[in-house]
């Protein structure tokens, strides 16, 4: 089979690798669209760590990382698996690492980190039903939405989802980016209010939900927040807890990873089955693996949300 492999800042080939091996627990899937995770793709091929910028990864990166988002159709099981069948279309749920990545034309899953997809379900409307899975359990940490006022910064990929999801919970939320583009593109969810971050003027919310992570966003996030705030983008600087936040009692905390457990599928399944519920929008463009750097250029420059990729036609 065919792979993309990153074997330096800025290098990358196309390899060719033995089908996976399939363990009992396992399920082969072929891989049939896979997107990309911007801040995984830029920070990789951009010679620096995702989580700590000043580290240079370890080239050259296992073959098909650091793709995870991924949709494909099953093509074996392994002896003691029994959710899933041959046939069977499945969306990835799980960031699989270390390990071979998802930008690769077929990929050996456990049993639980598969989520099986009606027919109804689009592979484009699906392919990022793990990056779902993680902002669907960061909302997931404030408990009851219902008519709560929520701040949601950033209309990156998590923000777009986001938006939707809280509007679908019952909170009031209103989202904010710098880049209009991506403001008019919230718009036209209709699930919600989309502003650009100088039009918000003196307003607060209960709720706060940061998909951007850079320590400025978070700090505007914090100030204008009187209950909760949850941090889902990875945190970038230093952030100053008042007293008078203190004294409110407003609580700060992280996105926690989970695997998801029935609750979480059903309510996936839920979400990416209601034809108001606009994942598609994520997907900017369709590229071949052979212009991979110009996927990362166009995510770099913001005139991307995400791209993704065909395995089985891109070679």
């Amino acid at each position: 089979m065919k792979a993309l492999q990153i074997t330096g800042a800025g290098a990358y080939d196309i390899v060719d690798l033995p089908l996976p091996e399939l363990k009992d627990d396992q399920v082969l899937v072929r891989i049939t669209l896979v997107s990309t995770c911007p801040r995984w793709d830029m920070s990789m091929l951009g010679g620096y760590d995702m989580f700590a910028a000043d580290r240079a990864p370890n080239y050259p990166l296992e073959p098909g990382f650091p793709g995870h988002e991924a949709v494909g159709v099953v093509e074996a099981v392994g002896a003691s698996v029994r959710g899933f069948d041959p046939g069977d279309r499945v969306a990835a749920l799980e960031h699989l690492s270390p390990g071979q990545g998802a930008y690769a034309q077929y990929m050996a899953y456990r049993e639980g980190d598969l989520l099986k997809l009606p027919d109804h379900i689009s592979d484009k409307k699906a392919v990022s039903a793990e990056l779902l899975k993680c902002v669907l359990y960061g909302l997931d940490q404030f408990g009851e939405l219902r008519g709560k006022r929520m701040l949601i910064a950033g209309l990156g990929p998590a923000g777009l989802l986001a938006m939707q999801l809280a509007a679908l919970w019952g909170a009031k939320a209103t989202a904010v980016d710098v880049n209009a583009a991506r403001v008019e593109a919230a718009r036209s969810l209709g699930a919600g209010e989309a502003l650009l971050a100088d039009e918000l003027g003196d307003r607060t919310f209960e709720l706060g939900y940061d998909c951007v992570g850079a320590a400025a966003s978070v700090q505007n996030v914090l100030d204008r927040t009187d209950e909760h705030i949850v941090v889902f983008g990875v945190l970038k600087g230093s952030l100053t807890y008042a007293d008078r936040l203190w004294f409110k009692g407003v609580k700060l905390e992280s996105y926690r990873y989970r695997r998801a457990d029935d609750r979480i599928r059903r309510l996936l399944l839920d979400a990416l089955g209601r034809p108001s519920f606009n994942t598609e929008i994520l997907q900017t463009k369709q590229l071949s693996f052979r212009n991979y750097a110009e996927a990362v250029a166009l995510l770099k420059a913001q005139q991307a949300v995400k791209i993704c990729f065909d395995p089985q036609e891109a070679f």
